[in-house]
């Protein structure tokens, strides 16, 4: 006679405490695309990943700890994939650029899929303490990638004054518009029209336009 097959509980017991947390989070992800922030509780989180209240509680202080978290995995995975873009492309500003401004239109980043997860993350930044720390952190991190890319183009064309943070925060919310509008309406627009609407805000830099973004000090 065949073993039984482990019950889920006792297969979350025997995994590492990486798996158990990574098996969670995944579980959550799913819970915020369906059910949004509001709607997803520690409960739907169980059912979802198969396990007891006992044992998300065992990790988590709350669900506003385990939705940020998954906040900063899908962020640090994103945010990760554009550097590894940037860190494989040719050794100067504009090629980096580029390959930031490319990568961000990929399948698995340029998504609209991950709408609902995001409204639910919005949501939560206005009302979690612990999202407004992820959100900080995530941001901070997407935003200074971009940053140095721009700082080495603005290095090579001498641009003495340059505020990369502040371009940077600039076209961060050009990829996001880009995003948002995609996701609502897929026929909006195409990926590499949305590559071009960018690399020309960047040709606006190099023509002149980074001037408006000269530090008075």
């Amino acid at each position: 006679m065949p073993a039984p097959a482990a019950r889920p509980e006792a297969r979350f017991s025997r995994m590492e405490p990486s798996q158990r947390r990574a098996l969670l989070v995944d579980a959550t992800f799913r819970c915020l695309q369906k059910h949004g922030f509001e709607g997803t509780s520690i409960r739907r989180i169980c059912a979802e990943a198969g396990v007891s209240v006992g044992l998300i509680n065992h990790h988590y202080r709350s669900k506003d700890d385990l939705v940020a978290e998954t906040y900063l995995w899908l962020t640090q995975r994103i945010t990760g994939q554009l550097r590894q873009a940037i860190d494989t492309a040719a050794n100067h500003g504009r090629a980096r650029l580029t390959a930031f401004i490319r990568a961000s239109f990929a399948d698995d980043i340029f998504d609209a899929g991950l709408l609902d997860a995001y409204l639910a993350f919005w949501g939560a930044v206005k009302s979690a303490e612990p999202m407004v720390r992820a959100h900080e952190a995530s941001y901070g991190d997407y935003r200074a990638t971009l940053s140095q890319a721009l700082m080495q183009l603005a290095a090579e064309q001498g641009w003495v004054r340059f505020d990369g943070d502040l371009a940077a925060i600039a076209l961060a919310a050009m990829l996001d518009g880009l995003w948002l509008e995609y996701s609502l309406n897929p026929g909006t627009f195409g990926r590499e029209q949305g590559v071009l609407v960018c690399e020309a805000w960047v040709d606006g830099l190099v023509g002149g336009g980074y001037r408006r973004y000269e530090r008075s000090t």
